[in-house]
């Protein structure tokens, strides 16, 4: 037991290592907040002129929180009533009795009350940034910029979606782990599992280091809020009816594959085949006859690759646990989220909403992350700048700047092409390239870290054994 901890170490250092980002005054932080969104939302009020060009400049949607309007607020309706899920409504009943404490209230109100949750949730989203990375004022205001320039948060937001709140309550799960607080940080990531049930890969790292109690936790409170809560206030044969329904319904989520918005690795990869022209699609089938199949098997053929992919983001993670990189559990979480588009079915633009979170915290690795880790006392800024212009960390910048810029609404706006955009898979490629860089920042110095670990363990056991022999 005592081995496991020196391998694993618990990581309850969220509170210590934050204290950077906290001695930023947090009115001060507000303050630079408030201003840029101040000129963010001057430049959408020029562009866009007001809500219903806003929405459907960034897709299809004519009305005010398109999916609150179509599907949650009519399931909060229906629940009770019929006890199954309607057509569109995609999560577990438990999110669907939450959805039933809008109606009392009024259509009109329901909105207004949703778009209150929606930037609470945003707000949350910032702070989170500042609990989990010791970031300086001028990184952390460049994450809001991010953030409110992002375009998966506003098609979140064009939406109504849901994508903020899990994104936040996975973000706010990890907060509450590294303060020690395991059981709220159970809750808050089964709370997330209950929109949609892809955040179960965020348990990888808890059990890369075997810490069965949080599984368990994490378990239990799965069972209270998709089985107990649903099976006491529905029956427990409509809630398993509801299940059902569910199920049938993902199994006809076929279409998704069509869908300019998904950002799915397959579904990008396909739509990008589609357009290369008769010449290469003729070959693709030519190979495809070969092996004895038609060109269907190219998108299974992706979904593989991606599960591949997912497979070597985890043993990045394991790399990152084993090697004790610091804000090794945020390291995991970060590469789980650029994980989604590897391995969740459709992946639309609002599962994605991490990517300006995970922009600033690689900006933040890039130009501060060595300094504040404290790289020795000799640590200079003259020795940051020599480390950071290697031609590893320049080619990790470059891939994070052009991330940037094609995830941005100014860009999106400059392209001025709504269905090629999605079509073309911006946001699975800024997802990609983010990914690429934070393999070259995390992989070497994990194995660096480890090779240090091996050295000193083989000194320490030959030190030990010269001693016993000269006594």
């Amino acid at each position: 037991m005592q081995a496991q901890k020196k391998i694993f170490p618990k990581h309850f250092s969220a509170r210590q290592e934050s204290m950077a980002s906290s001695r930023v005054p947090l009115w001060l932080f507000a303050a630079g907040s408030a201003l840029i969104a101040l000129l963010i939302f001057a430049y959408y009020a020029w562009i866009w002129r007001n809500p219903a060009v806003f929405r459907l400049a960034i897709d299809s949607c004519s009305e005010s929180f398109c999916d609150f309007a179509n599907y949650y607020y009519p399931m909060g309706e229906a629940i009770f009533r019929i006890g199954l899920p309607i057509e569109g409504f995609v999560y577990s009943p438990f999110i669907a009795i939450l959805l039933a404490l809008f109606p009392p209230l009024g259509f009109d109100a329901s909105l207004i009350l949703w778009g209150c949750l929606q930037a609470a949730f945003i707000i949350l989203y910032f702070l989170c940034f500042r609990w989990l990375v010791p970031a300086s004022l001028t990184v952390q205001l460049l994450f809001v910029a991010l953030t409110l320039a992002s375009f998966p948060i506003l098609h979140n937001l064009a939406w109504g979606q849901v994508g903020i709140f899990t994104t936040v309550s996975i973000l706010g799960a990890l907060v509450l782990y590294e303060l020690g607080h395991r059981a709220a940080a159970a809750a808050l990531l089964a709370f997330g599992i209950s929109f949609k049930f892809f955040p179960l890969i965020f348990l990888a790292p808890f059990a890369i280091r075997r810490d069965f109690r949080f599984l368990f936790l994490t378990a239990g409170a799965c069972v209270i809020f998709l089985f107990l809560v649903p099976g006491i206030l529905l029956g427990f044969d409509d809630t398993v009816r509801f299940y059902s329904a569910l199920l049938e319904s993902y199994r006809n989520f076929g279409w998704a594959a069509g869908s300019y918005n998904s950002q799915n690795f397959a579904h990008v990869i396909v739509r990008l085949l589609k357009t290369t022209g008769p010449d290469v699609q003729n070959y693709l089938q030519h190979l495809a006859e070969a092996a004895g199949q038609n060109i269907t098997i190219y998108l299974p053929l992706l979904r593989w690759i991606g599960y591949a992919v997912m497979a070597a983001n985890l043993g990045l993670i394991f790399l990152i646990q084993h090697a004790q990189l610091r804000h090794a559990n945020l390291w995991s979480f970060h590469i789980l989220f650029l994980s989604i588009p590897f391995v969740h079915q459709t992946s639309w633009p609002v599962d994605l909403v991490y990517i300006p979170f995970g922009q600033a915290l690689l900006t933040w690795q890039l130009l501060e992350g060595e300094y504040s880790n404290g790289a020795g006392e000799d640590f200079s800024h003259e020795n940051a700048w020599r480390i950071w212009k290697s031609p590893r960390r320049v080619i990790a910048a470059i891939l994070l700047l052009i991330s940037i810029v094609i995830s941005n609404i100014i860009f999106f706006n400059l392209y001025n092409d709504q269905l090629d955009y999605g079509s073309y898979g911006f946001i699975f490629w800024a997802d990609l390239l983010l990914l690429l860089a934070t393999y070259l920042e995390l992989l070497p110095s994990a194995l660096r870290q480890i090779r240090a670990q091996t050295r000193h363990k083989t000194l320490s056991s030959t030190a030990m054994s010269e001693a016993s022999a000269s006594r």
